[in-house]
């Protein structure tokens, strides 16, 4: 049991609170929980909660919505946790240790609130957090290769069909392991919506 809860244990940061961002994408159905270390962005994370907060969201068609809270932190073992549940199709949630750079959407008093939507959803969209903030925290059993290296796989495979069949053994074994470890899902970063 001690070993096994050793191979859990993560690299990352394991001791600070996080800050919890939610988007809720209106086109995939999906909520996404972007978990934010809180100390040391402490003036970075109530600077984007004061401006997602400034106006009053509602549903606007094939777009994100963004609520932040900084009042309930969780731990890391909470967020390290929630980054390993499997609800989504498009996108996993997601744990940040790193410095998150300031994020400002230029609002401007002439602005409907359609256009400040805009303006959130041009720049966090579909886990753009990423952009402003680094380290993320993903085990590496987490990842595979990406699709192209999958297919590369396979024409090695049929071009060297001439190998001892323990070799073959070895590389099914290899494949077959890789179809058990998650894959980082990947989102196409949306178009701007231009709504004036």
């Amino acid at each position: 049991m001690e070993n096994e809860d050793s191979n859990n244990k993560s690299s990352h940061n394991m001791t600070s609170k996080f800050a919890v961002l939610q988007e809720t994408n209106e086109r995939e159905l999906e909520t996404w929980l972007y978990f934010i270390k809180y100390e040391g962005n402490e003036k970075n994370l109530l600077h984007l909660k004061e401006q997602l907060e400034s106006f009053d969201w509602f549903r606007l068609s094939d777009c994100s919505f963004f609520d932040i809270d900084l009042t309930n932190l969780v731990s890391a073992q909470t967020a390290k946790e929630m980054t390993k549940v499997e609800l989504n199709s498009r996108q996993w949630h997601r744990k940040f240790d790193g410095k998150l750079d300031v994020i400002d959407f230029n609002f401007k008093k002439k602005d409907s609130i359609e256009k400040k939507i805009s303006k959130v959803y041009d720049l966090l969209a579909c886990g753009q957090i990423e952009n402003y903030i680094d380290d993320e925290d993903v085990d590496d059993e987490d990842l595979t290769d990406d699709d192209t290296s999958d297919d590369d796989e396979s024409d090695d495979k049929s071009s060297k069909s001439s190998k001892s069949s323990s070799t073959d053994k070895e590389s099914e074994s290899e494949s077959d392991d890789n179809t058990h470890k998650r894959q980082k899902k990947k989102y196409r970063v949306p178009s701007k919506l231009n709504i004036k």
